[in-house]
């Protein structure tokens, strides 16, 4: 049986970030993801969510953030409701081509997460930005 993605809203604010730490934490635990793990997901959806913050103003009040994992894959996706297309995901380097010291500040956090996930995908429609990262997990 597969399970449905979990997913929860949170306030289009930074200050919504502890509460985001404890969802993935609470989703970790209840789906046997490790601590290691768990550190990787926090700075992945902490980069991924702050820029959506940062860079999509006219947003809704939320956003979305969800998670599901499905055998050793996690896949974690953020929605941003009501906003231009801007695709954070298209000018980052791939993970390794570029150490973090040669990058310009906005582009340190992006290789960040390139470095801990293994899959991310940009999709917008109908003014809605959908970002989905896949993570594969230790068995």
């Amino acid at each position: 049986m597969v399970m449905p993605m979990v997913e929860r809203r949170f306030p289009r604010d930074i200050g919504a970030l502890p509460a985001i730490f404890d969802f993935i934490a609470d989703f970790g635990s209840c789906h046997g993801i490790g601590e290691d793990c768990r550190y990787d997901v926090d700075l992945i959806v902490e980069e991924l969510f702050t820029n959506m913050v940062k860079y999509n103003h006219a947003g809704s009040e939320e956003i979305r953030l969800g998670f599901d994992r499905q055998g050793t894959t996690l896949t974690i996706r953020l929605r941003d409701i009501g906003v231009e297309a801007f695709d954070m995901t298209a000018n980052a380097p791939p993970a390794g081509d570029t150490k973090a010291g040669e990058l310009s500040t906005g582009g340190r956090g992006l290789h960040l997460v390139r470095q801990y996930a293994d899959d991310i995908r940009y999709d917008y429609h109908d003014r809605n930005s959908t970002i989905t990262v896949t993570k594969r997990l230790a068995p």
